[in-house]
């Protein structure tokens, strides 16, 4: 599992949020297996093909089944953490360039940065919200404590899906903004300004409550001015159904495709520094060529993996650029510079 600080330190960046060392997988040891060596590479590979593929049944597809057990092919570390537990890494140019072979769709490191506003009632009086520090100590233990166990479950699919998230800081600033009643009723006139200031691509509500089986979540998206109730309502189903949707947007298969983009408001050096200072930080772009400057508007050809339609939600992450609804007609991608800090 990633650390929680790993999985929360692009909460203010200013561009696309990157999940750290997605190549790396850290498994369980199996003491059943034979050979250790073999039996944590491909644990770690399959593990690693569901996020890389966005396929959290990756592991099942027979297509993929030959890539497991042929994983040590594309091993280029292998270590243990601090727990002892087998810590492997891949190569990624190998695995990508497997799964074009195979015409399977791959996304990068570029990951959609969630927000997860979590808000628990356990029906007997006691209710609390989930920090991304520690919790208040005037929260009844027993609330603390399944806050806790939901905490360290959604970090541990976070990390199997290779998904960037983080939780508000639920300090003074949060909760005149948004109280527990908002988060609780999902009202989006205060919860999304509540979420500015974290620059996050979406935001995931949970309301958690005692169901038959225990303590169940009710799943609500926010994105892209849109609002959707999630199937499921285990705790990692949330999550699981935003890494389907981001997946299904942002992967792509085989080589590259050039597409003109055109960035408006581009008025001083230091804009045009910061416009191509973001792109060069986009693993999914092979080559930006700049054809010109004029009158504020930079015109570039930018070769990238995958459509247009993939390229423009890429670059749309990083909060450096917004699409230009008003030139939809237009035969390249139109983007406006944001102003510094703001999605």
């Amino acid at each position: 599992m990633l650390s929680l600080l790993a999985l929360f330190a692009p909460a203010l960046a200013a561009r696309a949020a990157t999940f750290p060392n997605l190549y790396v997988v850290t498994v369980q040891p199996d003491p059943a297996a034979a050979d250790q060596r073999a039996a944590a590479t491909e644990a770690a590979f399959a593990g690693l093909l569901v996020r890389v593929t966005g396929n959290r049944y990756a592991a099942l597809d027979p297509q993929l089944q030959t890539l497991i057990h042929d994983a040590k092919g594309y091993l280029n570390s292998y270590g243990e953490d601090r727990q002892g537990r087998p810590q492997v890494g891949f190569n990624g140019a190998r695995v990508q360039a497997a799964l074009t072979t195979l015409n399977i769709p791959a996304w990068g490191s570029e990951r959609p940065l969630t927000l997860l506003w979590i808000a628990l009632d356990d029906g007997e009086g006691g209710r609390a919200q989930l920090p991304a520090n520690e919790l208040r100590t005037d929260v009844a233990p027993a609330v603390a404590d399944r806050l806790t166990m939901i905490r360290t479950e959604l970090a541990a699919v976070a990390g199997e899906r290779g998904l960037p998230i983080l939780f508000p800081l639920l300090d003074a600033a949060d909760m005149s903004a948004a109280t527990f009643t908002d988060v609780w009723g999902g009202f989006d006139d205060r919860v999304l300004p509540a979420s500015a200031r974290y620059h996050a691509d979406a935001v995931l509500i949970g309301r958690a409550r005692p169901g038959l089986l225990g303590y169940e979540i009710d799943w609500l998206l926010l994105k892209d001015g849109q609002r959707r109730a999630l199937e499921g309502t285990a705790v990692r189903d949330g999550l699981d159904a935003v890494a389907d949707q981001y997946a299904s947007e942002l992967g792509v298969v085989g080589g590259a495709t050039t597409t003109r983009v055109r960035v408006l408001d581009v008025a001083t050096p230091a804009d045009y520094g910061r416009v191509m200072g973001y792109l060069e930080t986009v693993s999914e772009l092979q080559s930006v060529d700049v054809e010109g400057l004029e009158r504020g508007t930079l015109n570039l050809r930018v070769a990238a993996r995958g459509d247009a339609r993939v390229l423009e939600r890429l670059l749309a992450l990083g909060g450096v650029l917004r699409l230009d609804s008003a030139a939809s007609n237009s035969s390249a991608l139109v983007f406006r510079i944001s102003n510094a800090g703001t999605r």
